[in-house]
């Protein structure tokens, strides 16, 4: 039977399955009190859903205010002058103009209770109303919505949240400049006016918990709950319970609702069972328009795409019409495909970073054994001349010569990596030659972190950077120069190379020129360029990008008469196995 039933055509068995649901409608009857129950929650589902919507509208609607209102105030002139003091006794004479400004931004919405403002390193440097102390994470990346907050003197929790906002000088270009944070103290009472708005039915709730699970509001009283309660209510049938992620700031919207008040209208729907059923012949009927047009049509479609997709190929998808499985399946097809394509063009640019990774290497022994004539015949020469110059006592060649002899083993090492202090320390005998020879008048200054002097590093990325510093810089002045070198941890995986001279500096045309050709590094141009160029400012910047990828960075700073700043960002990492097992 089964076999011959499989034999028949699609249609056929469709026929033959509306004449079982025909038997079955007859005794579905008996059970429509249950289907009738579902149907009414599902009503109240969605509708708790758009009224959850509702409420995440208006307080979406009161993070735009929010927003507005901080950048009002931290972009007035008032606030970003008062940033830019770095005196006690400046901003000490414009604190009451703060003081003026925090208590207008507070008029402007009533649940505000306090203002902070914190300078660049984390340090309050004004406040007004209350405020929960220098506690708050400092930089934020953006604007951050914090939980209930905690007294920091009795450690009771406080009907209290913060919102803290970084401030910019919008001013500087091309890179902003990090100014300082402002946080706002609130009140979590306008949020229960929403909720109360947004009430269900009689006995239902509507709670707002804090990325702790914290309840900060509810159509009642808040107290009187507790997280327990919530997992009893998740798990008792007799409730339905609805939760929504608000997305700005992480807080969740939780509705309950007890079934007994929805089934209230549940005789009428009895009601409407009978005429129901007598109409339900006619919506058979429409479920064979609907099977053919939104079902054995749509199948048929995604079963011809995919035969000629291998012929077609490239960036030609299924089009999705349809939100049913049938649009779900097509979805997830259009999906894969976009995955396939993606791991296609991954594997490419992974062979390329190789390939190109490869060719630097290659450039680079190219340049070192052009370097290396006979370099032992030149060791023995500079120690000759060590020698001569110890036994007629000219200390200052005797310096000299050990100094470049140093140098000149360190460049033609073959390791790609070596340690930051192994740098410093090329740099410093580099230093000594510069001294000798400008009698004194260039300076190289060094600041790094202790910790940081056995981290590896790429080679040869110090030096060529403080010689262009000193002879496209410093030699240009009259006055003496100063080359001031910083090594530190700008965050937890994060070492920056800040270089700085107070030299001739760059016009802002030949900054850009300077800025657009680091750009165009990728080009094959580029590439041909920097090979004949050797080891300056596009080399550094290619080799750094194709040894670390997105994580290193390089930055130009430049004023005219007043000297350069070239900041390089890269990740402390042991890159050098990684580059072994490449």
């Amino acid at each position: 039977m089964m076999g011959h039933f499989r034999n028949l055509s699609l249609t056929r068995q469709i026929l033959y399955l509306i004449l079982m649901m025909l038997i079955i409608l007859l005794i579905s009857f008996v059970i429509s009190n249950t289907i009738a129950k579902r149907i009414v929650e599902s009503k109240v589902t969605d509708s708790t859903a758009k009224l959850l919507n509702q409420v995440e509208d208006n307080m979406e609607s009161f993070y735009t205010d929010m927003e507005r209102i901080s950048d009002s105030m931290l972009y007035s002139p008032t606030v970003q002058t008062y940033l830019g003091l770095e005196d006690f006794l400046s901003r000490n004479l414009m604190y009451d103009a703060i003081e003026s400004v925090f208590s207008n931004t507070t008029t402007l919405k009533a649940n505000i209770r306090g203002i902070q403002l914190y300078n660049p390193e984390g340090k309050m440097i004004a406040d007004s109303g209350i405020g929960i102390g220098e506690t708050v994470r400092l930089p934020p990346p953006r604007i951050e919505y914090s939980g209930l907050l905690t007294n920091p003197s009795t450690g009771e929790t406080m009907p209290n949240y913060s919102i803290s906002v970084p401030v910019y000088n919008l001013e500087i270009t091309p890179v902003k400049e990090y100014m300082g944070t402002s946080v706002f103290l609130m009140d979590v009472g306008n949020f229960r006016n929403i909720m109360n708005n947004a009430k269900m039915t009689a006995n239902s709730r509507l709670l707002l918990l804090d990325q702790n699970k914290n309840i900060m509001a509810s159509d009642g009283n808040p107290s009187s709950l507790n997280i327990s309660q919530l997992e009893k209510w998740k798990n008792d049938n007799r409730y339905i319970m609805q939760t929504s992620t608000l997305s700005r700031t992480g807080w969740e919207l939780i509705s309950i609702i007890p079934k007994k008040e929805l089934l209230q209208e549940l005789n009428i729907v009895q009601r409407l069972n009978i005429t129901t059923y007598a109409v339900i012949f006619c919506l058979l009927g429409l479920f064979l328009i609907i099977f053919f047009t939104r079902i054995l049509r749509p199948v048929k479609a995604l079963m011809d795409f995919m035969k000629s997709y291998p012929k077609t190929g490239g960036e030609s998808r299924f089009p999705v019409v349809y939100r049913n499985e049938i649009g779900v399946l097509a979805a997830n097809l259009n999906k894969m495909l976009d995955e396939i394509d993606s791991l296609s063009k991954e594997i490419q640019l992974t062979q390329k970073q190789k390939y190109e990774i490869e060719i630097t290497k290659n450039q680079m022994e190219i340049l070192a054994f052009r370097n290396q004539i006979n370099p032992h015949f030149l060791y023995n020469t500079l120690e000759c001349i060590r020698a001569i110059a110890f036994y007629y006592k000219v200390q200052e060649i005797a310096d000299i010569s050990t100094s470049l002899s140093n140098m000149f083993r360190y460049s033609v090492k073959g390791n790609d990596f070596v340690t930051i202090q192994d740098e410093i320390s090329h740099v410093k005998e580099y230093a000594k030659i510069i001294e000798f020879r400008f009698m004194g008048r260039m300076q190289v200054a060094i600041e790094a972190d202790e910790e940081l002097l056995e981290v590896k590093t790429l080679k040869m990325l110090l030096q060529p950077i403080v010689e262009n510093a000193i002879f496209h810089g410093l030699e240009k002045k009259i006055d003496n120069g100063l080359v001031q070198i910083t090594v530190q941890k700008i965050a937890q995986n994060q070492i920056q190379y800040e270089i700085r001279d107070n030299g001739y500096g760059m016009e802002d045309k030949r900054l850009e020129e300077l800025l657009n050709s680091l750009r165009q590094f990728d080009t094959p141009s580029h590439s041909e360029k920097d090979a004949k160029l050797g080891i300056g400012l596009s080399n550094i910047y290619r080799r750094i990008k194709l040894f670390y990828g997105d994580e290193a960075k390089m930055t130009i700073q430049s004023k005219l008469h007043l000297g350069t700043t070239i900041s390089i960002t890269f990740p402390a990492q042991n890159y050098s196995e990684q580059l072994e097992d490449k």
